[in-house]
């Protein structure tokens, strides 16, 4: 899919020029919406990626005094298959070391040893029980989403969970990011919600860090709509926000006012 749209982000486009306080302006926002959602209906469900990227943004969000952890659900994006529950690298065990206390009874864990038809059926079957408020994303070196990658990314997918390959780049940027010591240590499987899981959500609030991810910035928000970088789907959703640093805004040729 590739279509010549040229529609800016629906919601702010935010550049700080340092990781933590991009991150601030991110858990600040999410907050927002969080407690909005409580306030509403009592609970909020929200979608977090696991990423260097979201240490800032979670720990900010971790030391607001306004939300009510214990009526928070929470889901993960992604997880690599075949890593252990408890494994390190783990994307369930990433988020849960850095949510609060309070916040992990409702932490609702992909089982990367299980089944993964068994568990795609599960796992969706959780995440559909009622709408998503939040997703708070990231946007990794490729233009991916969770790990929906380019060229393998369906925008209008049907399924909610799904079984990916994953893009060599993506397996070497979790290298780059200290989390495995070589490209043969990362898994070549991962189980990722999809594209309509993550924009299904109410709101969108994406933390993007790093020059390294400048190129994926500038294709997401100034390129074409396209599967060929996941993350300008992003222009499509109508209360998505993006919080950089100076690093991951540089190459933008229309910064925001």
């Amino acid at each position: 899919m590739d279509l010549a749209d040229s529609r800016p982000l629906a919601g702010a486009v935010v550049i700080e020029p340092t990781e933590d306080e991009a991150g601030r302006r991110a858990a600040a926002a999410a907050a927002d919406l969080i407690v909005a959602a409580q306030q509403r209906s009592g609970a909020a469900r929200v979608i977090f990626a696991s990423a260097p990227s979201q240490d800032a943004m979670l720990a900010h969000l971790r030391a607001d005094n306004r939300i009510d952890w214990t009526t928070v659900r929470s889901f993960h994006m992604d997880d690599y298959l075949g890593l252990a529950p408890d494994h390190p690298q783990g994307f369930g065990q990433w988020l849960a070391d850095r949510l609060p206390e309070a916040a992990r009874a409702g932490l609702q864990r992909i089982d990367a040893t299980a089944d993964p038809e068994a568990e795609i059926a599960r796992y969706s079957g959780l995440l559909a029980e009622a709408p998503i408020d939040v997703t708070c994303l990231g946007i990794g070196v490729n233009g991916h989403i969770a790990f929906n990658e380019p060229g393998d990314t369906d925008f209008a997918d049907t399924r909610l969970v799904r079984r990916i390959r994953l893009d060599d780049v993506s397996r070497k940027q979790q290298v780059d990011d200290e989390l495995f010591e070589t490209i043969d240590d990362v898994p070549e499987y991962a189980l990722t919600l999809t594209v309509p899981a993550l924009m299904g959500a109410a709101a969108m609030v994406a933390t993007v860090i790093g020059p390294h991810k400048a190129d994926a910035v500038r294709s997401a928000l100034e390129g074409p709509l396209t599967t060929d970088c996941p993350a300008s789907v992003l222009r499509t959703h109508r209360q998505a926000s993006l919080y950089l640093d100076a690093g991951a805004a540089s190459r933008l040729t229309r910064k925001p006012s």
